[in-house]
């Protein structure tokens, strides 16, 4: 990993859209020099009501609920709280409360981070 440190000021972030027009996120990769291995750390804003179908990752991961609230299944985080997940664990749909959700999200690997749809959201997927 190279050596030093970046500095990233929020005035400076670049949202992209996620999946749904309620959904924007960036990502930021800890070893540029390795990004298929590199950890990634992820920022999603959530708008009011938005719901992420049941899914899993291929890799461990560590979310920190930055301020909102999302129920995942049938429990409830609120900011403050932390879900970590062992990679293939499966869970959802999340349902994000009525003042919306920003979430911080670490993942192991950035190439085993993308969202493997379960469910009746695979099959939505695959039609």
């Amino acid at each position: 990993m190279a050596r030093g440190h970046k500095d990233i000021f929020a005035k400076d972030i670049v949202w992209a859209k996620g999946t749904s027009p309620g959904i924007q996120y960036t990502r930021f990769l800890l070893d540029e020099e390795n990004p298929a291995t590199s950890p990634m750390v992820i920022m999603s804003k959530f708008e009011p009501g938005e719901v992420v179908e049941p899914h899993t990752h291929a890799c461990n991961y560590f979310e920190y609920i930055v301020e909102g609230s999302q129920m995942v299944g049938k429990v409830n985080f609120v900011a403050g709280d932390v879900r970590w997940a062992a990679g293939g664990t499966g869970y959802g749909p999340i349902k994000v409360g009525p003042e919306g959700c920003t979430v911080l999200i670490v993942f192991q690997e950035a190439a085993k981070a993308m969202t493997i749809p379960l469910g009746k959201a695979k099959v939505t997927q695959l039609a």
